[in-house]
């Protein structure tokens, strides 16, 4: 089947009977040009359906109409209320975002920074798994993992406090024994997130043991993350409540009191959670963000 044709500006002018040039200034309401032909202009292009190529218009105006996302796992909670939020700034200001999803793959990351590049985007928010190696040709932020000195900005979840937080609500509960799973160690929210949780239990004299310590995949996936609850509950003195900095963990197996590691973090989670006798905490730690 034959694609359908989009009416172009030539077919606008050609209804309105101007050169291509005038209807292209008759649409952009240049000063140069008459009432009378710009209502003919405009008119013509309602009836044809045409809509301008912003993509095209950014880029005779050398403008930024685009904005390139790259996220790790557009499907974690976390991740999508980003998209949305940013998507929402930027649709008020008249900028498109292209979003590209990475699954935690560093070329996939690096693949998807190129594509974006190719579309000639102004600028760029990358939440990287290790992808970015090199900086970017546009202003980039990064959030969720820092990169320090590069970027125009960074952005994170304080996910110290957060993790903090958590372990001192389940050693309210009565808990001395508070296992953690999470992510491996590499980037920000694993190694903040696994700081936060050996400061607290240390500062609050908790059961301090190594084997209390369990990593998912790099990929954060919710396989891992159970696997990673099965080492726990198979040790000979199993912790009595975990901490969960792993978003993929499959809150199925969460048969003990369990606390999501994710304040201000995953709700979705938490809600699977709840029937469990599980707290989840949210929408209580900032985010923090720094500027090179």
């Amino acid at each position: 089947m034959e694609a359908e044709r989009h009416p172009t500006l030539a077919d606008v002018a050609r209804a309105a009977r101007v050169a291509t040039s005038t209807a292209s200034r008759a649409l952009q309401e240049s000063p140069r040009i008459s009432e009378t032909t710009k209502l003919r202009v405009r008119e013509a292009a309602r009836g044809l359906g045409y809509r301008p190529n912003r993509v095209a218009q950014s880029l005779r105006k050398q403008t930024a109409s685009l904005v390139g996302i790259v996220v790790p796992d557009i499907g974690a909670p976390f991740f999508s209320r980003v998209v949305k939020g940013a998507q929402d700034v930027f649709e008020q200001h008249g900028i498109a975002v292209l979003l590209m999803n990475t699954e935690r793959a560093p070329e996939r990351e690096a693949a998807a920074l190129q594509t974006l590049l190719e579309h000639r985007v102004g600028g760029v928010l990358v939440a990287t798994s290790g992808g970015s190696t090199a900086e970017p040709r546009v202003p980039t932020v990064y959030f969720d993992n820092i990169v320090l000195n590069r970027g125009a900005g960074n952005v994170t979840r304080a996910n110290r406090a957060g993790m903090r937080l958590l372990v001192e609500h389940l050693r309210e509960h009565g808990h001395d024994r508070v296992g953690y799973i999470g992510g491996p160690p590499t980037l920000t929210s694993g190694v903040e997130r696994l700081d936060g949780y050996h400061d607290a239990v240390r500062e609050l004299g908790l059961v301090d043991r190594d084997d209390y310590v369990q990593f998912g995949e790099q990929t954060w996936s919710a396989h891992s993350g159970a696997t990673a609850m099965d080492r726990l509950l198979a040790l000979a003195d199993p912790p009595t409540a975990v901490v969960e900095g792993h978003e993929g963990v499959s809150g199925d197996r969460f048969w003990i009191a369990v606390s999501t590691g994710d304040p201000a973090f995953d709700p979705a989670v938490a809600g699977e959670l709840v029937e469990l006798g599980a707290t989840a905490v949210r929408d209580v730690v900032p985010v923090e963000g720094e500027e090179p």
